[in-house]
């Protein structure tokens, strides 16, 4: 059955190729392992993951705002995509600007159709052409001096903001919010430091970051 469903994904990157038109037009990154062709529609091979994409411009960022519209309800105003290659596969990235904040979309690509990898928040809006991360909304990474502080923000006292409280170690604590609190991690984080302000009691304060995989990646213009 395996076996089966390679060939037809091989098929698939078959048909991609002589649909990209001239071998001129094709581009490839991270060795090989992706082939694209850039033009509207934008089609994708990925070998590593065996997968194929071929979608308008106009697809794509329908797609990706659904995305945030399930979870975040955001108009888009703005979005530079990119593609990027690596061991993993291929991911089309969108560096997204709403009317209330600024987003950082992976995608990945099952059965011709678009699905997000990760959705981060941005902080600071990434310069043009570069690849954007993003970290996770609703949560925070806390370092902390003592272990007794996880005891202290499981009380009453936060309730109304915090959801759970998640040991990393000793020391480092996953904050998760509750869900009105998503997209103001940093305006918990500074009552917290302004709560505990000389008590010597937070090390530091840090948003959850996506991190990628390596590889490759050309901006789509």
């Amino acid at each position: 059955m395996a076996i089966d469903k390679f060939w037809k994904v091989a098929s698939g990157l078959v048909l991609f190729c002589l649909s990209a038109g001239a071998w001129a037009q094709i581009g490839t990154l991270s060795e090989g392992a992706c082939w694209y062709d850039s033009k509207d529609p934008i089609k994708v091979a990925s070998f590593n993951d065996k997968t194929v994409y071929n979608g308008s411009r106009a697809q794509i960022e329908a797609e990706i705002e659904s995305m945030l519209g399930e979870r975040f309800h955001q108009k888009i105003s703005e979005m530079d995509l990119s593609l990027h290659c690596g061991g993993y596969g291929a991911s089309i990235v969108a560096r997204v600007q709403t009317d209330s904040g600024q987003f950082c979309v992976w995608t990945r690509f099952e059965k011709g159709k678009l699905l997000p990898r990760s959705v981060g928040v941005m902080a600071e809006k990434s310069l043009e052409g570069q690849l954007c991360d993003g970290h996770k909304s609703g949560e925070f990474i806390l370092g902390v001096n003592s272990k007794d502080f996880l005891t202290e923000l499981q009380g009453a006292k936060w309730s109304s903001m915090i959801k759970e409280v998640v040991p990393v170690s000793e020391k480092i604590l996953k904050v998760v919010l509750m869900k009105e609190y998503e997209m103001k991690e940093a305006e918990v984080a500074s009552q917290l430091e302004e709560n505990f302000a000389g008590k010597n009691a937070i090390r530091y304060i840090e948003f959850n970051e996506y991190h990628h995989p390596v590889g490759e990646y050309i901006p789509l213009k």
